[in-house]
C-alpha cells in the first residue's frame, strides 16, 4: 500500500439537498478538517476492560477562510442574498457657510435627518441635537429641503455638525438574520490533491459527504490589526445506506 501526504485544504462544492443544484463553490479557504468521533461502551471483567462496543458515530466537517463570498453568511443565517432597494443609514460633518446653510450628498429620505454639533474631531457630540422645523430655524433648530440644511440665523460660521440620514439605495445586497429560520442541508463535495511518498506524484482525492447541514452557531470579528476569519462547521449525517462520507483517490 503506497504512503500517502496531504498539504492542501479542500476546495468544496455545495449543492442544495433539496433540489440538487450547486449552491457554493469555494476554492479558497485555508483549512479544512474532516473529524470523525464514536462513543464506546465496555462491559469489564475483574475490573478490567474485556469487551467493547462502539456506535453513535458522529462526524463534522470545519472550513476556515479569511476570504469568501457573502453567500456564506446568508447559508449560515439560513436564508438568501437578495438585491434591491433598501434604506441605508449615512453620517456627514458640514460646517455652516457664510449663508447659514451646508450640503450634504445624496437625497435624504423625509424625516430622517438628525443634526448635531461635534467637537475639533468631527466625533464627540456636543449639546442635544437640533430640533427640525419646516422653515425659519431659530436657536437650536435646521431645516432641511432635498439635501440642503439651513441653520439658525445666529449659527456660527465655520461650526462643524454631524448630520445623519437615511438614503435610499437601490442597488442593495443584503440578508436578514431571522429568528425562526436556521440552515439547510447540504450535499457537500471535496477536492484536494493528495501525494504519494516515493513517486512524489500528486493524486486527486474527492471525499463525498452525502448529508451536510451547517452549524446555526458563527461569529464575525472585524479587526483593525487582522483579517476576519470565517468558520463554518458542518454536521455529517448518514444516507439511507448509513454513508456519512467516502473518500475516493484517483490515480493518474
Amino acid at each position: 500500500m503506497a504512503l500517502y501526504g496531504i498539504k492542501d485544504c479542500a476546495n468544496l462544492t455545495l449543492f442544495d439537498k433539496a433540489t440538487g443544484q450547486p449552491t457554493i463553490f469555494s476554492d479558497y479557504a485555508n483549512v479544512s478538517t474532516n473529524e470523525w468521533k464514536a462513543d464506546r461502551a465496555y462491559a469489564s471483567s475483574k475490573g478490567a476492560r474485556a469487551i467493547a462496543w462502539d456506535h453513535n458515530r458522529e462526524g463534522t466537517l470545519t472550513v476556515e477562510m479569511e476570504i469568501f463570498d457573502l453567500k456564506w453568511l446568508a447559508l449560515l443565517a439560513g436564508t438568501e442574498i437578495s438585491s434591491g432597494e433598501a434604506q441605508i443609514a449615512k453620517r456627514e460633518v458640514v460646517t455652516v457657510g457664510a449663508t447659514k446653510k451646508a450640503t450634504i450628498s445624496g437625497t435624504p429620505i423625509d424625516g430622517s435627518i438628525n443634526v448635531v454639533k461635534v467637537g475639533a474631531d468631527n466625533v464627540e457630540h456636543i449639546d442635544e441635537p437640533l430640533s427640525e422645523v419646516d422653515s425659519a430655524p431659530v436657536g437650536k433648530q435646521f431645516s432641511a429641503t432635498g439635501n440642503e440644511i439651513t441653520f439658525a440665523t445666529d449659527a456660527v460660521v465655520g461650526e462643524a455638525y454631524a448630520v445623519y440620514f437615511l438614503v435610499l439605495d437601490t442597488n442593495v445586497k443584503s440578508f436578514t438574520i431571522n429568528a425562526d429560520r436556521f440552515p439547510k442541508a447540504f450535499h457537500v463535495v471535496a477536492d484536494a490533491l493528495i501525494r504519494e511518498k516515493e513517486t512524489g506524484v500528486d493524486e486527486f482525492v474527492q471525499i463525498d459527504f452525502p448529508i451536510a447541514r451547517p452549524q446555526s452557531n458563527f461569529t464575525v470579528t472585524m479587526d483593525t490589526a487582522n483579517p476576519t476569519k470565517l468558520s463554518v462547521t458542518f454536521d455529517l449525517f448518514p444516507d439511507k445506506n448509513g454513508d456519512m462520507g467516502t473518500y475516493k483517490v484517483l490515480g493518474e
